[in-house]
């Protein structure tokens, strides 16, 4: 796996790692293979790409259990918190809502009706 980061001449990837905080590589959290992924997941964008790598890491972090043996506790709760306000001034400074639109029917897709109602 390989890591990247070129701020003199930068990339989609450089971009998405910047906004991240993710510019070491000893302690790199995505892969340029994962982030290339994620941005041809959000249809080229970096800045959605953004979004998304946030919103994985705070499902990664949302996955592991909290912990206490004797006099050490793992508690990711404060984790969690930043990356949640993380991502909301992300999404503000890069004007991504993080939403993706895939409308749906408002309908029954076994019925009759072909148009939404009128309400």
């Amino acid at each position: 796996m390989t890591f990247t980061y070129t701020p003199a001449t930068p990339t989609n990837i450089t971009r998405v790692r910047f906004h991240l905080a993710d510019t070491e590589s000893a302690t790199a959290i995505f892969t340029d293979e994962e982030i290339t992924f994620i941005i041809n997941e959000n249809a080229g964008n970096w800045q959605q790409a953004v979004i998304s790598c946030i919103r994985v890491i705070i499902a990664k972090i949302g996955a592991e259990v909290d912990f206490q043996a004797d006099w050490l506790r793992v508690d990711r709760s404060k984790a969690l918190a930043g990356y949640r306000v993380l991502l909301a001034q992300k999404q503000a400074e890069l004007g991504v809502t993080g939403v993706v639109s895939r409308a749906q029917p408002v309908y029954r897709g076994d019925s009759d009706q072909t148009e939404a109602p009128e309400w």
